[in-house]
């Protein structure tokens, strides 16, 4: 059992640097909402970019926050330890409903995605612009970041 958010956030951290490459920012503020990480892909001239809400406990909370940050995303999950994940996992169909991705982080450092959404245009133009200027100076490399999404329908 994780003690803290904040033990979840680094244990989590290594996990991203390990198997979705570097391109990721943490805590970024100035947006609507600040998402625990924030990936991105450079692809096509066109950034994708995927942001993750953290929780111990409060899976409600998470469902709200990263709703927000699909102002600027493409796609939003929500990661909850295993002890959490049976209360949000028996309310999929909000996760469904919203196109929030659902997945568990453990403290052994399995992460299983429960619900893949579907990548969508953030709602925001202005606060995806911002985010892109901030990403276009990044020099972050991505890998198997196909596993988070779908794509969206043309």
């Amino acid at each position: 059992m994780f003690v803290s958010e904040n033990e979840m956030s680094l244990k989590f951290e290594k996990y991203v640097r390990e198997n979705f490459g570097n391109a990721y920012m943490k805590e970024v503020s100035g947006l609507f909402g600040r998402p625990d990480f924030l990936f991105y892909s450079k692809k096509n001239e066109k950034n994708l970019i995927i942001s993750f809400e953290l929780k111990l406990h409060n899976w409600k909370r998470a469902l709200i926050q990263a709703f927000r940050y699909k102002s600027f995303s493409n796609t939003a999950y929500v990661v909850l330890p295993e002890m959490t994940m049976e209360k949000a996992e028996s309310n999929l169909e909000l996760f469904k409903n919203y196109n929030i991705g659902l997945a568990t982080f453990t403290e052994d450092n399995n992460f299983l995605i429960k619900y893949i959404p579907t990548s969508t245009t953030p709602y925001s133009d202005n606060l995806t612009q911002k985010l892109n200027t901030v990403i276009k100076k990044k020099r972050g490399k991505a890998k198997n970041m196909d596993i988070l999404i779908l794509e969206e329908n043309p």
